[in-house]
């Protein structure tokens, strides 16, 4: 996405522009959506993100409120369209058709400077049966190496402190560009990057992990001990039905392999109840997997029946309440599991990423190379000292939670 150069960020109550950027994968999720624009009515609207080629021109006589609908085609426009919206004019700025990825260089930063997403690729192959990101998003498609370079020179030299790499399976990022899984190289050209900064790798299938990727992770002091490995269930017959791989005891030697070569890493997955046929010994095999992978994190989502998908016209579609019940026994298990992993922490001093500060409670909050940012923990670090933000201190763990650390510096 093409820099809007210097924009005063403020709060959404005084914001003239908003950027409402969407996610069309689940129904919760398209739902929020209309919600935000129907609450954010008073304010002119830019909607980006996969459900904005969703809509149509016509779509602005029903969402006055809409200025500009963008689809990632048009991305390297941004600034363009903003000026645009910001004089009042409407622009309808979407296509259908999978496009290749422009430059990411000198991209606005929407977090909080502390850590910064990169696309590595996009779109997916993968036919798994409850998914829509392939409809939505086309054939997986890899970015060109030297602009993710590029783009990851450009935000370390702005005080990005972590990198973290995206894609819909970040192991098969090159295959299409370079006839050949590629994540090892490219990691290895990043951590040559001169900086204090760390990378991290976000959804990477357990099949597209090989031994020379484990061996770069294993081997760098910038990159973050680190996988999200989505598994999705762990009972053969649903996860046959997902069309997912279904040899749970291969996953189970896969991860040993991956625990063996990079010893103490973290690993965080996602899974999903009440998938249709998940039977109450389909859902036991789950709750038995879940304790014997012994997962560091977990995101645990209810199936979301979705037009379009295979599994939508499946037999044995599971009510609200069960999914809903099953994904609370789920998350008890995995809870249970992070509380005895994380009290293991309790007086050893971890590197941190410090990202913010709480005036109220005069306490500062950042995150090991075991958290990712918004979907796991967090380090809480008593201090008195005056910390510059962002920035790496050693911290001595103290206490520990079901799900976060508390410390002091070191």
């Amino acid at each position: 996405m093409a820099s809007l150069g210097k924009v005063e960020i403020v709060d959404i109550k005084n914001a003239n522009v908003i950027f409402l950027n969407t996610c069309g994968f689940l129904k919760t999720a398209r739902d929020e959506v209309f919600e935000n624009i129907n609450q954010l009515k008073n304010k002119k609207l830019i909607v980006t993100g996969c459900l904005a080629g969703q809509f149509t021109g016509d779509d602005f006589t029903k969402f006055k409120n809409v200025y500009a609908f963008v689809s990632e085609g048009f991305y390297q426009n941004i600034k363009e369209i903003f000026n645009q919206v910001a004089k009042g004019k409407k622009i309808y700025a979407v296509t259908k058709e999978p496009t290749k990825f422009q430059t990411q260089h000198g991209k606005t930063i929407l977090t909080n400077g502390a850590y910064s997403y990169i696309k590595i690729a996009e779109g997916c192959n993968r036919m798994c049966s409850y998914c829509l990101i392939p409809n939505l998003k086309g054939d997986y498609r890899s970015r060109e190496m030297k602009d993710i370079l590029d783009e990851a020179k450009s935000l370390v030299l702005n005080g990005v402190k972590e990198l973290i790499l995206v894609a819909q399976d970040c192991g098969l990022y090159g295959i299409d560009l370079y006839k050949k899984k590629s994540l090892a190289t490219l990691l290895k050209k990043l951590t040559k990057i001169k900086g204090d900064f760390w990378i991290r790798v976000l959804y990477i299938y357990p099949e597209t992990v090989d031994k020379e990727l484990l061996a770069v992770i294993g081997e760098s002091k910038k990159i973050c001990k680190y996988l999200d490995i989505p598994l999705q269930h762990g009972d053969a017959k649903i996860l046959k039905a997902m069309n997912r791989p279904n040899d749970t005891e291969k996953v189970l030697k896969r991860i040993k392999e991956i625990r063996t070569k990079i010893p103490g890493i973290t690993l965080r997955t996602s899974l999903i109840t009440g998938f249709p046929g998940e039977t109450k010994s389909a859902f036991k095999n789950l709750q038995k997997f879940v304790k014997k992978i012994d997962f560091d994190h977990a995101g645990v989502f209810e199936y979301s029946r979705e037009k379009g998908t295979k599994s939508y016209e499946l037999k044995g579609q599971i009510p609200a309440k069960t999914k809903s019940t099953r994904r609370k026994e789920i998350m008890l298990i995995q809870q249970k599991i992070s509380s005895q992993k994380l009290a293991k922490f309790i007086g050893k001093t971890l590197n941190v990423l410090i990202e913010s500060y709480d005036p109220k409670n005069k306490i500062y909050m950042g995150r090991s190379e075991g958290f990712a940012p918004e979907i796991d923990g967090t380090i809480f670090v008593k201090s008195s000292m005056l910390l510059t933000l962002p920035c790496f201190k050693q911290v001595k763990i103290t206490s520990a939670s079901e799900y976060d650390l508390f410390g002091i510096p070191s």
